[in-house]
């Protein structure tokens, strides 16, 4: 039902783009793309593409490869932009019941969490999300049937579709050295080998095209989704991606370093805290927070016992963040007018989401696992989380 209500809001968008892809909110990234990205001469992607003059050409994409020949492939099968749409959706939408399946098996009613989400409706089929989404949770599937190996190699293919997977691989590398070196050793070398097989062949084939999706990334300066716009709109490439980058580094190094020596003695690691609290640090100081990216968070609603008020005031403010940006695009584009109720609501929402981020990141790693190994007795890791941060409560460590 969502995903039907997903594609009734994009199918808005069948028609010629005269304002109404803002003005009725049905704006999403594949129609553009499919003759942005040469999807429509069939053109394979990376292999001949190179970045000129900061434009992607020729078969570039600014996707990683496994998104890029998603991309292509889909489009094999479309005649025009509307067309790309209807397959694309069509493709994507079993990704979409496949997580919603996968999460509802783990964790029973808290899949609703993920399929009855406002933010399935909007970005189901705004971009390729979906796929990598359903690389993560599969991934976790994995873990808790003790199938580490299995997990590794699906993040790394979830790198290979969008980066952010790979913020989880240490989390998942430290939870399996602590009960096997060994084990720990062949994760990484699993995660790593997966990440190089995908993308080997196209850095052999032509290194500049494949380089030009990371090149186009490190030109870009601060999207409007983000606090750095608003907050620090001067701010050049060169500078913005230093100050990221470190932030990130910082936050994820931290995390990981407080949970390993806060859970000493732990039969595990607390790998669904850390890589939640690590997605989060990330979306709250990455320079590019483009609006699917709630799709990434989604699913640590669902594996991790948060309270339901923080689900709920997450989606709420994505939805005023979505309806602000594109009736502002409306109301810029087609009004010639700025500063209006629209950009009020888009950059009090960017702030109230950076406000969540940074609170999320605490909360999650306080938050008991609704997912643990199966046939495994031991204390929840996050049990351990909670008593070195003073949460009391006997009762909801042995419920974990």
């Amino acid at each position: 039902m969502t995903l039907g209500a997903g594609w009734a809001l994009k199918a808005g968008c069948l028609a010629p783009w005269d304002g109404r892809q803002y003005r009725t909110l049905c704006y999403n990234d594949i129609q553009p793309l499919y003759t942005g990205r040469a999807i429509d001469r069939g053109t394979f992607p990376y292999i001949h593409g190179a970045l000129v003059g900061g434009e992607l050409t020729d078969g570039a994409i600014e996707y990683p490869v496994l998104t890029g020949i998603f991309m292509w492939a889909s489009g094999s099968l479309a005649t025009g932009p509307d067309s790309y749409l209807k397959v694309s959706a069509l493709l994507l939408a079993p990704f979409g019941l496949l997580t919603a399946g996968v999460l509802t098996n783990m964790t029973g009613w808290r899949g609703l969490l993920w399929a009855a989400a406002p933010a399935l409706v909007l970005y189901g089929f705004h971009n390729w999300d979906l796929l990598v989404v359903a690389a993560v949770v599969g991934a976790v599937w994995a873990w808790r049937r003790g199938l580490t190996l299995w997990s590794a190699g699906l993040l790394g293919l979830g790198g290979a579709l969008k980066l952010y997977p790979l913020l989880f691989v240490v989390p998942l590398v430290l939870d399996e050295w602590r009960r096997s070196r060994r084990g720990g050793m062949q994760a990484a070398l699993v995660a790593g080998a997966t990440v190089v097989a995908a993308n080997a062949p196209f850095f052999v084939q032509n290194p500049a095209g494949w380089w030009a999706t990371y090149a186009f990334h490190r030109l870009r300066t601060a999207d409007f989704n983000t606090v750095w716009a608003w907050g620090w709109p001067s701010a050049g490439a060169e500078v913005i991606n230093t100050v990221t980058l470190v932030a990130i580094a910082a936050s994820c190094v931290a995390l990981l370093v407080w949970a390993w020596y806060t859970t000493r003695g732990a039969p595990g690691f607390p790998w669904l805290q850390v890589s939640a609290a690590s997605l989060a640090a990330f979306l709250l100081w990455n320079k590019v927070h483009s609006p699917q990216y709630v799709l990434w968070l989604l699913p640590f609603f669902v594996l991790l016992r948060v309270r339901l008020w923080w689900w709920a005031a997450y989606s709420l403010v994505d939805l005023v963040l979505y309806v602000g940006i594109f009736r502002w695009f409306y109301d810029s584009a087609y009004l010639g007018l700025d500063f209006t109720p629209a950009k009020v609501a888009l950059i009090s929402a960017v702030w109230g989401r950076a406000a969540l981020l940074a609170m999320l990141i605490v909360v999650f790693m306080r938050a008991p696992a609704a997912v643990t190994p199966l046939g495994v007795v031991q204390l929840s890791e996050s049990s351990h989380l909670l008593r070195k941060v003073g949460e009391v409560g006997s009762g909801s460590s042995a419920r974990a």
